[in-house]
């Protein structure tokens, strides 16, 4: 899957991965998490995060939380020097294999409706849309569509 054709590879996140991760929230969320919320998110024992490496360096992360068989994607996120190369799509790909392999029988996320990049990436990874939260993102007011996909 993807366009690159760059060697990648997933790892899960650890402790030492949190400052490159903090700069890549504050590059790609209005919401930011800081090192303190990832390290919270990293030693809660219902997540799973994984970074995303070319030539070891991190180009991307996500993770999500998993609950009663359904996993929620918290976050995906990629540098913005290493977008448009299908990467997102790779992560998220790697993302809902993780989950099947803990047994996860469902994964869903929401995402913003004007982010159509992120949404086509994850119809191409099998996720379906299934409604919008209207006003969901504080910072815009702007409706969040809800996606599933089923193993």
């Amino acid at each position: 899957m993807g366009t690159t054709s760059e060697t990648i590879s997933f790892r899960n996140m650890e402790t030492a991965d949190l400052k490159v991760v903090a700069e890549l929230e504050l590059e790609a969320f209005s919401d930011a998490w800081n090192e303190n919320m990832l390290a919270e998110e990293l030693n809660n024992p219902l997540t799973t995060y994984l970074v995303m490496e070319c030539a070891n360096e991190i180009v991307g992360y996500a993770g999500y939380w998993l609950v009663a068989g359904e996993a929620q994607i918290t976050r995906v996120a990629v540098f913005k020097k290493h977008r448009g190369q299908g990467w997102g799509e790779c992560l998220t790909e790697a993302l809902l294999q993780k989950a099947w392999s803990m047994e996860a029988e469902a994964v869903t996320l929401e995402v913003r409706e004007n982010n159509i990049v992120a949404q086509k990436a994850y119809l191409k990874n099998g996720f379906k849309a299934a409604g919008v939260r209207p006003n969901y993102y504080e910072d815009t007011h702007e409706g969040a569509v809800i996606m599933w996909v089923y193993r």
